[in-house]
């Protein structure tokens, strides 16, 4: 007796259209998903980094003030010699100042190179590839304050993230450093100073 192979069913011999689509729309979510939290890693990576530096170029400033204030007696005194005019808007403006590594400075002097000298150092003048500086932070401002009997500086940089959920101006902590240079504008709402992130440092 021949014995008769049932019949393979229709469909069985591969994939369906339908199928197919349905796992190249699952991969690409898949993909986006992906790429989506690299570019989110990314955005962290770049606020750390910032705010890592940020601090490091504080806490430089203040071993400078606290070096010229040691220098004499009258301490406090030298401490507001790098509260002087334009100084204590913005270090990263200075141009120009005496130049205190090949010469004997005042301590006013002295306060004006370390400032100008501070603001290269935000702008990442140590760290060049080609004449481009790269060390330093993205459209940053320093500040030296007096606030009571307490020294601050404070540093500025510009983020990806609208800012405007950090501190009111009437809230304690908060320091306007950096606001109205038109660096921070947000360029998604046009809102002036939201993508603006700062650190405050005291010390006295």
């Amino acid at each position: 007796m021949r014995l008769i192979p049932p019949a393979r069913p229709r469909g069985a011999a591969g994939f369906t259209l339908v199928e197919v689509l349905i796992t190249i729309f699952v991969t690409a979510v898949g993909l986006l998903t992906v790429a989506g939290l690299q570019a989110a890693s990314k955005k962290v990576g770049y606020e750390t980094t910032q705010r890592t530096a940020a601090a490091a170029l504080a806490q430089d400033m203040i071993e400078r003030i606290r070096a010229v204030s040691s220098n004499a007696l009258v301490s406090d005194a030298n401490k507001a010699l790098y509260l002087d005019g334009v100084l204590t808007n913005d270090a990263t403006a200075i141009t120009s100042s005496t130049d205190c590594s090949s010469s004997v400075c005042t301590l006013s002097q002295l306060a004006g190179w370390d400032l100008k000298q501070w603001g290269q150092k935000l702008l990442g003048s140590e760290e060049k590839i080609g004449s481009d500086a790269v060390g330093g932070l993205v459209s940053p401002t320093g500040c030296v304050k007096r606030i009571g009997s307490k020294y601050r500086v404070v540093v500025a940089w510009r983020s990806f993230n609208n800012t405007q959920t950090q501190l009111l101006s009437s809230e304690d902590g908060y320091d306007s450093c950096g606001t109205g240079l038109g660096r921070y504008t947000d360029p998604a709402s046009g809102t002036a100073d939201a993508i603006r992130q700062y650190i405050v440092i005291e010390f006295v």
